[in-house]
């Protein structure tokens, strides 16, 4: 029997299906049943610190149902519990939940992102690589960014949400908190967070309009001189400026020349 045979077995609320799967399998009742409450037990505490905001923002009922759900369409295809749950923040998304809470599905979004910057390789700026800016024309150079930097389009205060369960600092949780409420009870704006890590620790902010299109352009290859124009109807945006912050957050891995 294969992992998905075992699991379609584990989940199987059918009977009549149980017991002939169950004679065909040789597992018995009980021994499925324990299997079952330890992969549940297992996954929950695998979402719980992959998911740490939305394991708070859920009462527990609610978390072990919809673990158990997601368990049964997105079993683990790994060995490591860390690398599962990529489908959680879309899984969400489809979930009755989300209609009520609509900012969960970003929220899952954004926890992921930052459990996958927190577990991911080092990355610093190939400082060698800046002397392009000197030697080649904009439209000849690309911009590789880090590969811990993530971008989030979302509607819902998700930077402040975070905060407010999990800023070391409560006075800053409390206000993160205020801003939050404050957030969801006006019109949603279109806003872009992102999902950085300027040492080891990952870190969260929200762009301006004009940051925010100018990193879609790098995130999408496309060159500095595109990038460039793409928001050059921007008063706010300054390149030299973005530059500086960009090597402080750690947000570049090098600079290519596209010929190459």
């Amino acid at each position: 029997m294969n992992q998905q045979q075992l699991l379609a077995l584990i989940w199987n609320d059918d009977p009549t299906s149980f017991i002939k799967e169950r004679e065909e399998s040789g597992f018995d009742v009980r021994g499925i049943n324990i299997y079952r409450r330890n992969l549940l037990a297992n996954a929950q505490r695998a979402l719980s610190i992959t998911f740490p905001t939305i394991s708070q923002l859920l009462d527990s009922d609610v978390n072990e149902i919809l673990v158990q759900e997601f368990l049964k369409k997105y079993p683990p295809n790994k060995g490591d519990w860390a690398q599962w749950g990529d489908e959680f923040s879309r899984f969400i998304a489809t979930n009755q939940i989300a209609h009520e809470y609509a900012y969960l599905p970003d929220c899952a979004e954004l926890d992921w992102h930052i459990h996958k910057a927190l577990n991911g390789q080092d990355q610093t700026l190939d400082y060698t690589s800046l002397a392009l800016l000197a030697s080649a024309e904009p439209e000849d150079i690309s911009i590789v960014l880090n590969n811990n930097v993530a971008l989030i389009r979302t509607t819902s205060p998700i930077s402040e949400i975070f905060d407010a369960h999990h800023h070391p600092e409560e006075k800053q949780r409390e206000q993160a908190m205020e801003q939050a409420k404050i957030a969801l009870n006006i019109e949603p704006k279109k806003h872009v967070v992102m999902i950085f890590r300027p040492e080891f620790q990952p870190k969260v902010t929200t762009l301006t309009d004009s940051e925010a299109e100018f990193m879609f352009c790098l995130k999408a290859r496309k060159s500095l001189a595109e990038s460039l124009d793409a928001v050059s109807h921007y008063d706010d945006f300054s390149f030299d400026k973005w530059l500086v912050k960009a090597i402080e957050q750690n947000l570049i891995l090098h600079f290519k020349e596209n010929s190459l």
